[in-house]
């Protein structure tokens, strides 16, 4: 079944566990400086919540995500300046296990910088080092 903008989707986590997510079209078209843009297709943007999901990179409301490839991250969008983005943010806005997701800006935006946990967990199963977590904490570029 192909995915269809801003319909709610639902996806099995395990053999007891769904979810719904929604795969945003104001996160898909430019013109919004606000607003970062996936470059990623719809499948590929789901495939990276469901990891987030799997994984448990979820703090309450607000989940992180990233692409794995290999013992790379992968491109995932770019912000208004065309920056390229690696890292994602899901959103339960209304918590009630909806969500939705951007290509995070951490950078510029110190509420899309994961939790030092998620970024611990990334750092364990060697998605990053040690000295890329702490520029992520701290705002700082890093070549990821």
């Amino acid at each position: 079944m192909p995915l269809t903008l801003d319909e709610e989707i639902e996806i099995p986590i395990d053999e007891n566990t769904t979810t719904t997510y929604i795969v945003s079209s104001q996160h898909r078209k430019t013109g919004n400086p606000n607003k970062t843009i996936w470059t990623l297709s719809y499948e590929e943007e789901v495939e990276c919540f469901t990891l987030s999901k799997k994984e448990s990179w979820i703090d309450g409301k607000y989940g992180w995500g990233i692409k794995p490839s290999n013992s790379l991250i992968s491109y995932l969008g770019h912000n208004f300046e065309n920056e390229r983005l690696k890292l994602a943010k899901f959103v339960d806005g209304s918590d009630n296990d909806v969500w939705h997701g951007y290509p995070a800006d951490y950078l510029r935006r110190n509420q899309d910088r994961p939790p030092y946990e998620i970024l611990k967990d990334w750092v364990k199963k060697k998605h990053l080092n040690k000295s890329k977590m702490n520029k992520i904490r701290r705002g700082q570029s890093c070549n990821l």
